[in-house]
């Protein structure tokens, strides 16, 4: 691919074994876009039939605003980290291999992606399963920027709140993204990533209205849960806390991360529930969460979830109690 000028936005479309749905997800796609799109597609060493028809669309394509790589099988951060060190555009995004672009997507964003006033945006999204959801006709919405005016603890709090922190529905500046790079190896990489893009601008905006369709795919990582898991979206908290301590404001800090901790902290429980039966946890997860507790003690952080992290024996004790009564029956 070559370009005369610098894209408006760069689309990294990652895909790995996407067969049933790589089509679909890149026609939403190019039936929206103009030259001002490129398109970076990677991918990651599938096995089935997904590189022959992704090779077939592309050459079906007029457009020139697209490059298609193709490397051994390295994982999904790794892989977006490929499109990272491609993407030319002013803005990057992201879009699975499985999901599907609203029509209004790009009509929608570009406006907004012209004028260049805000780092970092961020939409809705709808989940299904089989059946994509039928477009909404009304074309109205509202671009509600974060008041900046208003101190970070405030102004920031509604995203962690939502602990919503998939790459693909947002919009991120590039440079803000600049020495960035996803953890290899990690899964769950978008919550290691996410939240931290936050913390370097106040050039921030939300569009109320739906430009994602997510699929809820039975194979992929949430609904396969394994041990590294659990490790992985405890390194996201580890991160954060760390953040936290350098911070010469980490109180207030602490409370507008609050949710995220809670959350991976629910989720790491959820985890271990599903792969040793109980709430089991490492001597380093202990220390990890009553590290949490610690910092996060004096926050919006729920009483209930603040008394777990600060005595997970308990949990353990109680659940593995429990566990043990069910294996009887």
């Amino acid at each position: 691919m070559s370009l005369s000028k610098q894209p408006l936005l760069s689309v990294i479309v990652p895909f790995y074994n996407n067969e049933n749905f790589i089509i679909d997800a890149l026609r939403s796609l190019f039936s929206q876009i103009n030259d001002d799109v490129e398109v970076v597609i990677i991918d990651d060493g599938s096995t089935d039939n997904s590189k022959t028809l992704v090779d077939r669309l592309l050459q079906t394509l007029k457009a020139s605003n697209f490059s298609f790589i193709s490397h051994e099988n390295q994982g999904i951060a790794a892989t977006r980290n490929v499109g990272l060190h491609h993407a030319k555009g002013t803005y990057i995004t992201f879009l699975d291999g499985d999901d599907i672009l609203s029509p209004d997507y790009y009509a929608t964003l570009a406006p907004y992606l012209h004028q260049g006033e805000f780092d970092i945006i961020d939409f809705n999204f709808l989940q299904f399963t089989d059946t994509v959801p039928p477009g909404i006709s009304d074309e109205t919405h509202r671009c509600i920027p974060y008041d900046s005016l208003q101190p970070e603890s405030y102004y920031l709090k509604p995203v962690f709140e939502r602990s919503n922190w998939h790459l693909w529905s947002r919009i991120f500046r590039r440079e803000i993204l600049n020495g960035e790079s996803f953890e290899n190896g990690c899964r769950y990489e978008d919550v290691i990533f996410t939240p931290f893009q936050y913390f370097k601008t106040k050039k921030i905006a939300h569009i109320d209205k739906v430009l994602y369709y997510y699929r809820v795919n039975n194979s992929g990582i949430t609904r396969n849960i394994q041990a590294k898991d659990i490790d992985d979206i405890l390194f996201a908290m580890s991160k954060m806390l760390a953040y936290i301590q350098t911070c010469p404001n980490r109180d207030k800090v602490a409370e507008i991360v609050a949710p995220m901790i809670e959350n991976c902290f629910i989720e790491a429980k959820k985890m271990t529930k599903k792969v040793h039966g109980y709430y089991y946890y490492t001597p380093e997860n202990i220390a990890l969460f009553k590290l949490a507790a610690e910092l996060c003690k004096n926050t919006s952080l729920s009483r209930k979830k603040y008394f777990q992290m600060k005595y997970p024996f308990m949990d353990t004790f109680i659940s593995k109690i429990n566990y043990r009564l069910r294996l009887r029956r």
